[in-house]
């Protein structure tokens, strides 16, 4: 299992990271970082958090991502989110980095079924999945999976209202929708810097997304937002030099509130880790 357990740590993990953390606006309710009258951004800022507060109020969203992740090369795919019931469906393929090929996450609730392609197959005795819960240490060890997914998806936009430049860029069709273009650059570690937090649980949540950056080695952030009709996030772009190289991520989003239904995987074509964990235990005892 050697090669398939790089996927997640290398790939996934890293995916999570810079999409589903990132970019999809949606979910959950973040700070309010309004600008102060005497600020001459004041308008298009004030035009972003309208944005990211539609986003908090969203359930599910689907999107679709291109780009380069830092160390992974180019990747390509698509990416459905649900938060009530927590559920994420993610077919990926990455290439030009040091892992190449497809590949899919399933998240139902706590468990997780990762998915590669024929190499990663042949690695699992011919079958096609393998499963671990998020809750067990076994998820650690496949890249921190509990980490990233338990993080903020809405965080990621609230970040261009913390810039000092924040600008709109002028109207632009995405996809057929007429939207306003924002952008802006933020420091990282300017946002370390807690204002408009509401609460403790705001400022965890901005914590967890910062760090996230950190761990990549990301000091400054070029955010852009384009935002359609009732204030709908379009399109979303991070970009960012990483110790690992470039950061360059689109997101287009798509099927608003919608339901996430995420099949399960047929036990018989799937490894369940715990379970080999479990029996590992008893011959070693």
């Amino acid at each position: 299992m050697t090669h398939f357990s790089r996927i997640p740590s290398r790939v996934a993990g890293a995916l999570l990271t810079g999409a589903v953390l990132c970019g999809t606006a949606a979910c959950t309710t973040s700070g309010d970082h309004t600008a102060t009258s005497g600020n001459i951004n004041a308008a298009p800022v004030a035009a972003v958090q309208k944005a990211v507060d539609k986003g908090a109020k969203l359930n599910s969203v689907s999107y679709q991502l291109s780009g380069r992740v830092p160390g992974q090369g180019t990747v390509d795919g698509k990416v459905s989110f649900s938060m009530r019931p927590r559920a994420i469906d993610m077919r990926m393929k990455a290439s030009g980095g040091k892992e190449e090929g497809e590949f899919s996450v399933r998240l139902v609730g706590d468990a997780v079924y990762l998915g590669g392609d024929g190499k990663a197959t042949a690695a699992l005795g011919g079958k096609h999945w393998i499963k671990f819960a998020m809750k067990d240490k076994g998820a650690d060890a496949l890249g921190g999976m509990q980490q990233q997914a338990d993080q903020d998806p809405a965080a990621q936009a609230s970040l261009l209202t913390q810039s000092d430049d924040v600008k709109k860029v002028g109207e632009e069709t995405v996809d057929g929708v007429r939207t306003s273009h924002y952008a802006g650059v933020v420091e990282v570690a300017d946002l370390l810097n807690e204002r408009g937090a509401k609460s403790a649980l705001d400022a965890e949540r901005r914590k967890k997304v910062i760090e996230q950056y950190q761990q990549l080695g990301v000091s400054k952030l070029t955010l852009d937002i384009w935002i359609g009709p009732g204030d709908r996030t379009v399109k979303f772009r991070e970009r960012a030099q990483a110790a690992q190289g470039p950061l360059d991520v689109s997101i287009r989003f798509f099927d608003v509130n919608k339901p996430v239904r995420v099949q399960v995987p047929p036990a018989s074509d799937t490894v369940d880790l715990e379970q080999k964990l479990k029996e590992a235990g008893k011959r070693l005892g």
